[in-house]
């Protein structure tokens, strides 16, 4: 049985209405289940992370289960950790992971490295598993230009290879219908195109019409430009990483993963904007 955590959220829905679109039926687990959607052959169960019982008991009966990484947090590993322990405790075999591009212990995005502790405690527990490492959202970088108009951050002249949420989703879904093809693999989801903040303003402006600008920021006015936003340290510190990731050439680099799970090239920053316009 197919288990999907985070069916509430943006990846974690579209997984579930890929799965169940297939005709496959699947337990979906969220923290608020009177918000996930009723879809063909669907179970809800109520979950979350940090309750050990409530998740051995949402957690039986599952085989393969995406684990979309738990709401950014100080505690977030801590999290991840008892979550899996409980789903351990629960008879799931195989994790199929939301990792980050560039997971490592000493990444420079900071959230980066919750996501290294997270992956190394999944093979700790003896789980089989399958590691989606995605990028930065293209979306987010669409957002950014849509609200504000600009692109603010220490990012350099550095590039990122930024992804389609609805790849990553689509990657996810295909994986879980056939997960002992992808077993204890590591893909590394990636766009098409390795991208400059200039690069992003110029597409969006060949798709809007509209003028954008990108503030190339030094670290101290980074921070300071954030402090408008109430905010802890470790908030701060993982907003203004993500830009310092890129300057430094951490978020660059094309993979073919995406191609190789679904058959088509992933899509670009253009493809995406044109899309959300036309639908």
């Amino acid at each position: 049985m197919i288990g999907i955590t985070g069916v509430t959220g943006h990846l974690g829905a579209i997984a579930a209405k890929l799965i169940a679109a297939a005709g496959h039926k699947a337990i979906h687990l969220a923290r608020s289940p009177e918000k996930a959607s009723h879809l063909p052959g669907a179970e809800i169960r109520k979950v979350q992370y940090a309750n050990r019982p409530e998740v051995v008991a949402a957690l039986t009966g599952i085989d393969t289960l995406l684990f979309v990484s738990a709401r950014e947090s100080e505690d977030r590993v801590a999290e991840h950790k008892a979550f899996l322990d409980a789903a351990k405790a629960a008879g799931v075999r195989h994790i199929v992971y939301t990792s980050f591009y560039g997971a490592s212990e000493d990444a420079t995005f900071t959230l980066a490295r919750d996501h290294a502790q997270t992956e190394r405690y999944i093979k700790d527990l003896g789980f089989t598993y399958t590691f989606l490492r995605d990028n930065f959202y293209l979306e987010f970088f669409q957002g950014l230009l849509e609200e504000y108009g600009e692109i603010r951050g220490p990012a350099g002249q550095g590039r990122v290879s930024a992804v389609a949420r609805q790849d990553t989703a689509e990657v996810a879904a295909t994986i879980l219908l056939n997960a002992k093809s992808w077993a204890n693999q590591t893909l590394n989801l990636t766009g098409p195109e390795d991208l400059s903040m200039e690069d992003v303003l110029r597409i969006g402006a060949e798709v809007t019409g509209e003028y954008y600008r990108y503030i190339d920021e030094s670290l101290a006015e980074a921070y300071e430009s954030r402090r408008q936003w109430p905010a802890q340290q470790w908030e701060y510190d993982s907003w203004v990483s993500t830009y310092t990731a890129i300057a430094v050439g951490e978020q660059a680099g094309l993979s073919s993963d995406v191609a190789r799970v679904l058959g088509r090239p992933p899509k670009s920053l253009k493809e995406v904007w044109l899309k959300e316009i036309y639908d």
